[in-house]
């Protein structure tokens, strides 16, 4: 059995009490109490670890869903895991993107000077 829970009572609005009432009968929610709590169960459990950290939320489509779900058996990667991956892997990539732009320009900053130093000489 589990430890007592206290009552508590709070204002919502129509539109998110509707939305409420859609989540019912889903993830095991039988009434809006459960709807309720487990959003505040995912709220609460999903707040970053330390002062410093954020978190992030993502919308999944089915095939992005099921893919993961089968790395995940296949191998142990958490959904988690695989976006921190993603994402360090896109840092990566516009590291590199912005690196490869400055070292462009740079090049073509001394072509134009090599240029504008030669229209000089045939004056």
């Amino acid at each position: 059995m589990g430890a007592p829970s206290q009552h508590i009572s709070l204002r919502i609005n129509e539109e998110d009490l509707m939305l409420i009432d859609a989540k019912i009968g889903q993830l095991g929610a039988r009434n809006r109490s459960d709807v309720v709590r487990l959003a505040i169960q995912e709220y609460l459990r999903g707040q970053p670890k330390l002062p410093d950290m954020d978190t992030i939320k993502i919308a999944l489509g089915r095939r992005d869903k099921m893919h993961l779900e089968m790395l995940y058996e296949l191998e142990g990667t958490s959904k988690e895991q695989a976006a921190l991956e993603g994402l360090k892997l896109y840092i990566k990539e516009s590291v590199a993107r912005a690196e490869e732009t400055l070292l462009l320009e740079k090049a073509l900053e001394e072509s134009r000077a090599l240029t504008l130093k030669s229209q000089e000489y045939q004056e």
